[in-house]
């Protein structure tokens, strides 16, 4: 169990924040204390969860934002610092599942649409957060993989590709700032209740249950309580680690 109250007061990021695990790691950030920035490129979703977190007597702000556009992400960063006076705590969350379709058939553009939201994105958060945390004397940044970084998935390349490429990205950050007072790691859903995957019909969404031993998918909750707890006091020895939460995904 993790000591709540380490939470109150400080700064936390997450970007893609308006739906999903994003949402649900904004509101119990939130519950715990914590001022959110949330970020997310579709203005709707974002100020929503920006206002929910307001209507629970918390404090948020919503920052509109293409994580893969570097300017765009300096900027944003910047004006988080200048609104709150620091960053704490980062949960790197924004990703797209991206299209289907073997090598050969894959569409080039949407390959590269992946790319840069997905690895690109999380490169660039990571490049501005750094900074604002060295100047704070602390903090922690959680990148979201995915069961996927781990192993691979049918007619899957671009995303399964760009999140090898996070936790490759998210050891090598780790490893950089060790000897710093910042801990870098990263956290690997297996599939979960959300709009991404929920969009599927209901004899997929069946199938995939299937695959977990578990025999249920995860939800968007189990996943934000182990965001908070790389980035709490307690994880304090755990520096590029990766957190599966796979519901025993990958035992079979």
């Amino acid at each position: 169990m993790i000591n709540q109250t380490q939470f109150k007061d400080k700064v936390a990021i997450v970007t893609g924040g308006g739906s999903g695990i994003g949402k649900e790691t904004s509101m119990l950030f939130a519950s715990y204390g914590a001022k959110i920035a949330v970020i997310d490129n579709r203005n709707i979703e974002g100020l929503q969860t920006s206002e929910m977190i307001k209507q629970a007597g918390g404090e948020s702000t919503f920052f509109p934002c293409d994580v893969s556009d570097e300017i765009n992400v300096k900027e944003t960063m910047a004006n988080i610092e200048r609104t709150y006076g620091s960053i704490d705590y980062a949960y790197n969350n924004a990703g797209i599942g991206g299209g289907f379709g073997k090598i050969q058939d894959y569409a080039t553009p949407d390959w590269d649409l992946v790319m840069q939201i997905n690895l690109k994105g999380v490169f660039l958060c990571m490049k501005y957060e750094i900074p604002a945390m060295l100047r704070s004397g602390k903090g922690a940044i959680v990148n979201c993989a995915s069961v996927l970084s781990t192993v691979c998935y049918e007619n899957d390349s671009a995303y399964v590709a760009s999140k090898f490429g996070v936790l490759g990205l998210t050891k090598n950050a780790a490893l950089d700032y060790a000897n710093s007072p910042i801990r870098i790691n990263a956290v690997s859903p297996g599939f979960t209740y959300t709009a991404m995957v929920m969009k599927g019909d209901e004899q997929k969404i069946k199938q995939l249950e299937q695959r977990h031993p578990a025999g249920r998918l995860a939800t968007a909750g189990e996943i934000a309580n182990a965001v908070l707890w790389l980035c709490a006091n307690e994880s304090s020895f755990a520096i590029g680690h990766n957190l599966v939460l796979d519901g025993g995904y990958t035992l079979l």
